[in-house]
């Protein structure tokens, strides 16, 4: 087949996190797979089930179908103490290297790369400007890093739902105060942190600008 990274495609959604766009050239059954990006390159195009090329971007003339509705709906729900109490537990378990699979367990799409590489979830969640999933090269996940449009979930919030945090130093003058809170489970192989951002000193009223959980290995 002709070279098809400089074809114009319309591609549609699958539905699949793995392999979630799909459309047909000439005949041909096309399929775009997501990898276990850093590790590997983001993407494959498979034509009818065999593997045709490795990429590393998102061809510019390809055209990326809307998000369907029922994708949509997994990130209606804006994100409270509640959700990311679900989603830390979830995050204890995880035990897949695969970013489209890691979005499934937290009720995400698969996230998509931007010029840079990063991966973020789109449309972000109400209330918030970006949900970046970070993978590691060696052992997957990283962090989920959330930051929200305005500041959001006060200390105080946090502490009634994960308990007394604790406050971290800050690293240079103009640098964020951090307070974090540790996460497990009792049948959960990992454990994870949850680190809330603020510009200001951390009273009970003040409210974050970012939260970022991450995966920890004993």
């Amino acid at each position: 087949m002709r070279d098809l990274t400089v074809t114009p495609i319309r591609w549609e959604h699958s539905g699949d996190g793995e392999f979630p766009y799909h459309a047909e050239v000439d005949g041909r059954s096309l399929t775009v797979r997501v990898n276990d990006f850093p590790a590997e390159p983001l993407y494959t195009l498979l034509v009818d089930g065999a593997e045709l090329v490795d990429l590393d971007d998102w061809p510019p003339v390809w055209r990326r179908p809307p998000v369907p509705s029922h994708l949509l709906d997994l990130v209606a729900r804006p994100v409270t103490t509640d959700l990311l109490w679900t989603w830390a537990r979830r995050i204890c378990g995880v035990t897949t290297e695969h970013a489209a699979e890691v979005a499934a367990l937290l009720g995400l799409p698969a996230p998509t790369q931007d010029d840079f590489g990063r991966l973020f979830v789109q449309p972000s969640p109400p209330g918030t400007a970006w949900l970046q999933l970070c993978m590691n090269e060696r052992a997957g996940l990283s962090t989920v890093e959330i930051r929200f449009a305005e500041p959001a979930l006060t200390r105080a919030e946090l502490d009634a739902c994960f308990g007394p945090s604790q406050e971290l130093p800050r690293v240079h003058w103009d640098s964020p105060y951090l307070i974090a809170h540790a996460v497990r489970t009792l049948e959960a192989p990992l454990s994870c942190t949850l680190f809330a951002s603020f510009t200001g000193q951390p009273g009970p009223a003040e409210r974050a600008f970012q939260v970022t959980l991450r995966r920890d290995h004993h």
